[in-house]
């Protein structure tokens, strides 16, 4: 079964709930829109949000923020769809963009709980998103990812593959000039800043 066969499964069941996502509940994934938009400056700025889901960061961008733009791009059609219906005044896209990222730059990027699937060539395959979302980012991109350090194992037949910290935040730090690096241990994960 392919990522988005497993998330058309789970919408089927759920409908627009954050179940529908994989998160495991609602104050779940509020938790992680929280710690995305934490610290950083969203006023004026072109974002996109990568795996946006039904665009559930949108309300938990700062009230003080008087004006943003917002683009959310995401494999599920179906998730486009309810996004659409749900934000209305916001531009969704239904598309892979590490294979094939918007023809556009953005002030910043973010991933959010889209990095954690588990795939063949793990690590390569995050390296070349963090990659392709740093490139396209005129500021900043801010993602998570499950994962720690000691790396935790990842169960074989696991969806969701536990990246070794240590390695990413190396890797990004290659990258991008300022990195910072929040780490949620109980949880078994962690949020990465990378700025220009």
């Amino acid at each position: 079964m392919t990522q988005k066969e497993s998330y058309l499964r789970r919408f089927r069941k759920y409908g627009v709930d954050p179940r529908s996502l994989k998160w495991q509940s609602r104050k779940a994934a509020e938790q992680r829109y929280k710690e995305i938009v934490s610290g950083v400056n969203f006023e004026g700025k072109d974002i996109l949000d990568v795996g946006c889901g039904f665009g559930g960061i949108i309300p938990f961008i700062p009230s003080s923020v008087n004006k943003f733009s917002y683009t959310g791009i995401d494999l599920v059609g179906e998730f486009i769809a309810a996004a659409g219906k749900l934000y209305p005044e916001q531009v969704f896209i239904q598309g892979d963009y590490f294979a094939r990222p918007l023809d556009k730059k953005f002030d910043i990027i973010v991933a959010n709980g889209c990095l954690n699937a588990n795939l063949k060539d793990n690590l390569r395959i995050r390296k070349r998103a963090i990659r392709t979302m740093y490139k396209n980012a005129r500021e900043a991109v801010i993602f998570n990812m499950a994962g720690g350090y000691p790396q935790p194992k990842s169960a074989a037949k696991s969806n969701v593959w536990f990246a070794d910290l240590k390695e990413i935040e190396k890797f990004c730090k290659g990258v991008s000039p300022k990195v910072t690096l929040i780490n949620h241990p109980g949880r078994r994960e962690f949020t990465v800043v990378m700025t220009r």
